[in-house]
């Protein structure tokens, strides 16, 4: 376990010390903030027509959870997918690269808690980039009660939607650093993993008006599916085996390309 978080800490240290991750939190809440603003815009405008049309009914049902918050988190699972392979690109390339591997495998640490420290460290990064998609949700309800009348920030919506992303960049994290075991070459690692999860996250697209075991085997393997029932405010165990098994699945292959390496 020492030797576990002594890696998550070198990790997470070489991260913070280079751009890449603070650029890619500058990306995250960037994007966040204009997905906000847009559906902000968007409910205001809605709630204008309705006080317009002189319907309490109508603006009483206004939902901004519904209207701003479900809309903002369901494209952050889109950034989630784009950054996921530049947090994880390095983690064993960049190592490879620099030659620096083969003494980390020299060291008296079993293969999979190099793997396991590297990836707790991708895992902490990801929560600080959720947390600054968390902090939208925060802003709003100092407005919310609701805004214009209508129903406030519904935070078990919240809750479920970002543990939705966050167990959506656990399975990105994990194919990520996977990629990364096989190459030395950090470019690579990135392209190869992102077209991959991109393969998942629009799966769907390709069976578009066919029915039958296709558009259900492609339903099971789309990521953004398994995502849309986080963003309800619902947990079902399927989605939550779909992701866990990607993950577990990463792990098990990096940890044996890792130990490959050490008898290769």
């Amino acid at each position: 376990m020492r030797a576990l978080l002594a890696i998550a800490r070198k990790e997470l240290t070489v991260a913070f010390a280079t751009p890449v991750a603070w650029v890619l939190f500058m990306v995250m809440a960037f994007f966040a903030a204009q997905f906000f603003n847009g559906g902000l815009d968007a409910y205001r405008f809605l709630s204008l027509r309705a006080s317009q049309l002189q319907s309490p009914e109508l603006l009483a049902h206004l939902n901004v959870t519904e209207r701003v918050l479900s809309p903002l988190f369901g494209s952050m699972g889109v950034f989630v997918i784009l950054v996921a392979p530049f947090l994880s690109m390095r983690l064993f390339a960049e190592e490879k690269r620099t030659r620096t591997f083969e003494l980390l495998l020299t060291a008296p640490v079993r293969p999979f808690e190099i793997v396991l420290g590297k990836y707790l460290a991708a895992l902490a990064l990801l929560l600080v980039a959720l947390l600054l998609v968390a902090l939208f949700p925060l802003l709003l309800s100092f407005y919310s009660g609701g805004l214009s009348g209508g129903a406030g920030v519904e935070w078990q919506t919240v809750g479920t939607a970002l543990l939705g992303l966050f167990l959506l960049g656990a399975m990105a994290l994990a194919v990520g650093m996977f990629v990364s075991a096989l190459t030395e070459s950090v470019i690579v690692a990135a392209l190869v993993s992102l077209l991959f999860l991109l393969g998942l996250w629009v799966v769907t697209i390709f069976t578009i008006g066919v029915e039958g075991p296709v558009r259900e085997l492609t339903g099971a393997l789309s990521a953004s599916e398994h995502l849309s029932a986080f963003l309800s405010g619902r947990i079902e165990a399927k989605d939550v085996v779909y992701y866990l098994s990607f993950v577990a699945l990463g792990l098990y292959l990096t940890d044996r390309a890792v130990e490959g390496h050490r008898w290769g």
